[in-house]
């Protein structure tokens, strides 16, 4: 079976990352515990609470470390879901929303636990996240929810800011004002993915990059996963695979819970001192309130542009031509600043908006679905389901499903994500 990879993101992080750490592909048959299938945020801290707990782990994954999606996206750290805890609460009751609020706070305190535990050097500042109201209505209602989240849910690390202070913020007058949450962060992701691989290793799990995992069958007690050098077997699998799921169709029942919608980014070429000291100074993770978000953020005196639409093949002219119109309509100042990094990968959606993890099988567990805010969340999530294969009981609230959900119309999807994606253009084009 031959296993189509994308190609490797000629990104900023790949242009300014350590080398990853050498660990081979697999040659030969294996047996362990449980093996955890995908070496990105989520697999990786999965294994490292199931070597904690005691179990001989492996990973595998089907390209080099880093070629899925935790290696490719913004390095935005954020305690959020994409879904609203106002909403949460309408839907599934306040308790529920504290709950929910609670892991998602919890998930950027796993995190730098994590670089602290094993001494990782991974860019991390916890700078704090702004979100920019492109309209009044939108600033009305950004204000409307802050108020909520603090009366509601005690927030106490957010601030309103006008449009004044927003411009200084941003170097941007595009916004009618913002909200700022201190919880937030930013990360250099694949300097962060190729340094928790190398702790893996050290913490005695195989970790084994370049081997696609071909075929998964049950059998009686135990799982065998074919991979081109040999076959492993375990008690227990954790699909780890999120939005590269379709790579292989031992991942195929992940890959029909989710909707992959590509996400593009683009980085200018180093700032003249001037701008650099205007744009976005403070160097904090930056996101509009669009439909069709953007977000940006300033890295190595350069300014990081990215976006959701990138639809069609994988680095797509058009799509990297609407994220640089968008970017100098926002910051008209970087006219005739070139473009010099240009790459896209794949985030993964759910129906409901929500992370979802579970078991397909009484051996066989999943976690996947981040939506765009996985860079700690993806963590988390893994570290507590693999917590639940060793046998304890984390809480993880609406997250951990009772069944496998399925995305309705699946084979309709790519022209759904299309419709939508069109009217929502439109819409922000109107102002709406």
């Amino acid at each position: 079976m031959t296993v189509l990879l994308p190609p490797e993101a000629e990104s900023l992080w790949a242009a300014s990352a350590p080398a990853a750490p050498d660990l081979p592909a697999l040659a030969g048959d294996l047996k362990v515990d449980t093996v955890v299938v995908g070496a990105g945020f989520c697999g990786l801290h999965a294994a490292l609470a199931l070597a904690g707990a005691g179990q001989s782990v492996a990973v595998l994954d089907a390209g080099s470390l880093g070629l899925g999606g935790s290696g490719r996206n913004g390095g935005v750290v954020s305690a959020k879901f994409r879904r609203s805890y106002r909403d949460i609460a309408a839907s599934h009751g306040l308790d529920t929303a504290r709950t929910m609020h609670e892991i998602a706070q919890a998930s950027v305190v796993h995190l730098i636990a994590t670089l602290q535990r094993f001494g990782l050097e991974a860019g991390f500042e916890r700078t704090g996240a702004l979100k920019c109201a492109h309209t009044e209505a939108a600033f009305a209602h950004a204000r409307e929810e802050a108020d909520w989240l603090r009366a509601t849910l005690g927030e106490r690390d957010l601030r309103v800011l006008d449009r004044q202070e927003t411009e200084a913020e941003t170097g941007s007058r595009d916004f009618c004002g913002a909200v700022l949450a201190g919880q937030g962060g930013v990360i250099q992701p694949l300097r962060y993915l190729r340094a928790l691989a190398a702790a893996v290793a050290r913490e005695g799990v195989a970790v084994h990059p370049r081997t696609p995992v071909l075929d998964l069958s049950e059998r009686g007690a135990e799982v065998q996963l074919r991979v081109p050098g040999g076959t492993v077997t375990a008690g227990r699998v954790l699909l780890a695979t999120n939005a590269y799921s379709s790579l292989t169709p031992a991942t195929g029942r992940v890959r029909r819970m989710l909707v992959p919608f590509r996400s593009a980014m683009i980085a200018t070429e180093p700032l003249p001192a001037d701008l650099d000291a205007i744009l976005c100074p403070k160097g904090r993770s930056y996101t509009e309130t669009r439909r069709m978000m953007r977000w940006f953020r300033k890295v190595d005196g350069r300014l990081l542009f990215g976006g959701r639409g990138a639809l069609g093949a994988v680095d797509a002219p058009a799509a990297f031509t609407r994220l640089e119109a968008a970017m100098r309509r926002i910051f008209p100042a970087l006219e005739g600043i070139a473009i010099d990094k240009r790459w896209s990968g794949h985030v993964a959606l759910t129906f409901d908006a929500l992370p979802q993890a579970g078991k397909l099988s009484d051996r066989v567990f999943y976690a996947a679905g981040f939506n765009g805010t996985g860079v700690a969340m993806s963590g988390l999530v893994g570290h507590r389901m693999g917590q639940l294969i060793a046998g304890a009981d984390p809480e993880l609230s609406l997250i951990l499903r009772a069944r496998p959900p399925e995305v309705p119309f699946f084979g309709l999807r790519a022209v759904g994500v299309r419709g939508v994606t069109a009217w929502f253009e439109m819409l922000d084009a109107l102002g709406r």
